[in-house]
């Protein structure tokens, strides 16, 4: 999520990535230098998120309390981390439950570091780029799956780039507490799980079949522990096959209960470890999966490559939010000249308003390529159109919070501007809203030359622009409509003024 009061370091040397899973909480740290990452630490704590997500979506207060310590311990080995250094995400439990809000509140608070929820397709994205750093893909077409607690990641991609994702809501922990959650384990309850998994997969199969690909490959504790099974009972050097999650899955209907002991499986995820397999054959029914190599890496991984990535300023929401733009037929030329304009103000207001640079100048350019992605629906309230698909399609690199901030903005570039409008995301960026409104403004047209010397000053919530005065009788329509955001910001308690020279 972009905070405005801080700028990610190009000079941190260590970094950290938490993935709090609907099963397991992990935290993994890495040194960053001569542009190569170095992992030294690995903490995994399994907090069954998962088991805690009631049937009316809230967290049972007592598997939140358990989630919050494990985040209370993860903050005191990052206690000496800077801001930007670490990035937290939670996944399918936390994009389930209806107080998300109010835990991520707390989270932060015990972690020393924001929380983000991530979208089922940024989770695959990040996945499968933390896969493709563990084992470098070559020319070779992959499939690639990832089980966790609450859901399950599908994709298939080639070289670096996904082509396909797919997020399903099955996974270890969500299957087992469907069909297994007293630990009775029979052969009828096995089948009923295998087609409920089916039937998850069978929308998406047509998809992926017209994708076919040469290798599968598989990520996550549950395909880590099926193929540490396989190799431990000797059917093969772990390499795993329909045929052997077969023979697993008759072991527990012969033994009756969840709490089954498999070599290869730890103490931990055997509640669990049930439930991913039958997803995971599933899986190799419906895709028709002939043999799968576990990955040692995943979405952790990928996190941190994700988070050098931005440190290195090879920022994926760059090209994501422009690719968008391009997808709905936005006029570039004048997106850059309103993110132009509007960054050229913000750096005269800056210091004033105490917004730290860095990330608000991204904020306001990417704002300034979005605004205009609702004309593709209607020309009539098109910013309410273009804050409502840029605040619910999947934008790779972005958080729900950060969506929900370019939603903000765009939502608020002209007409009426309001604080309830900015309740989810905080009011500290209407200043933002406001430069980027008076961008718009001055580039309605590229019929009339920008003012030459235009100055803006900004104190608490008076702001003065100073504009040419000749220029403004040259060019009346930008008066009137000057005089109109005057009267939008004054609804929204700020007061500006005009006049030919900054006081």
């Amino acid at each position: 999520m972009f905070n405005l009061s801080r700028m990610l370091s190009k000079e941190s040397s260590h970094i950290a990535a938490i993935d709090l899973g609907s099963n397991s909480f992990h935290l993994i740290i890495a040194r960053w230098e001569n542009q190569q990452l170095t992992l030294l630490d690995r903490l995994r704590e399994p907090v069954r998120m998962g088991w805690g997500l009631e049937a009316d979506g809230s967290l049972n207060p007592e598997v939140q309390e358990r989630a919050l310590a494990c985040l209370e311990r993860f903050g005191e080995r990052l206690r000496n981390f800077p801001s930007g250094s670490v990035r937290a995400v939670g996944t399918k439990t936390l994009r389930s439950i209806n107080n998300s809000r109010e835990f991520l509140a707390e989270a932060k608070v015990k972690l020393g570091h924001p929380v983000e929820i991530i979208s089922g397709d940024e989770e695959a994205r990040l996945i499968y780029l933390g896969v493709a750093h563990c084992i470098a893909p070559g020319d070779k077409t992959r499939l690639l799956v990832d089980i966790g607690g609450g859901s399950t990641e599908v994709i298939v991609g080639q070289g670096m780039e996904p082509r396909i994702k797919e997020s399903l809501s099955m996974g270890c922990v969500a299957i087992t507490k469907r069909f297994f959650a007293d630990g009775k384990v029979t052969e009828k309850a096995i089948k009923k799980a295998r087609i409920a998994a089916g039937q998850e997969i069978t929308p998406v199969a047509d998809e992926y079949s017209d994708h076919p690909w040469q290798e599968a490959l598989g990520a996550s504790g549950t395909i880590k522990a099926v193929a540490n099974v396989c190799l431990q009972a000797g059917w093969s050097d772990g390499e795993i096959t329909l045929k052997s999650l077969e023979k697993i899955l008759k072991r527990y209907a012969k033994h009756g209960s969840t709490d089954m002991e498999l070599s290869g499986v730890s103490e931990d995820r055997q509640p669990v470890f049930l439930g991913g397999a039958v997803v995971l054959t599933a899986l190799f029914e419906q895709l028709h999966i002939d043999t799968m190599v576990a990955a040692d890496w995943a979405l952790r991984e990928g996190l941190l490559f994700d988070l050098k990535g931005r440190l290195e300023d090879h920022d994926i929401r760059e090209q994501s939010v422009q690719a968008l733009a391009q997808r709905f037929h936005v006029n570039m030329g004048k997106a850059e000249r309103v993110a132009l304009m509007a960054q050229t103000l913000l750096q005269q207001v800056a210091d004033s308003w105490a917004i730290e640079v860095g990330d608000a100048d991204k904020l306001l350019r990417w704002a300034a390529y979005l605004y205009p992605v609702g004309l593709d629906i209607a020309h009539s309230d098109y910013h309410k159109h273009s804050a409502y698909i840029v605040e619910n399609v999947d934008i790779a690199g972005c958080s729900r919070a950060e969506q929900a901030q370019f939603a903000a903005l765009v939502r608020c570039h002209r007409k009426s501007l309001r604080e309830k409008h900015f309740a989810d995301v905080g009011t500290e960026l209407m200043p933002l809203a406001i430069l980027l409104r008076l961008g718009h403004l001055f580039n309605r047209t590229k019929r009339h030359s920008l003012p030459e010397g235009l100055r803006i000053n900004a104190e608490g919530k008076n702001i003065q622009l100073a504009i040419d005065a000749d220029w403004l009788e040259q060019n009346p329509l930008t008066l009137a409509d000057l005089e109109s955001e005057m009267v939008h910001l004054e609804n929204a308690g700020y007061r500006m003024t005009i006049s030919s020279s900054v006081e």
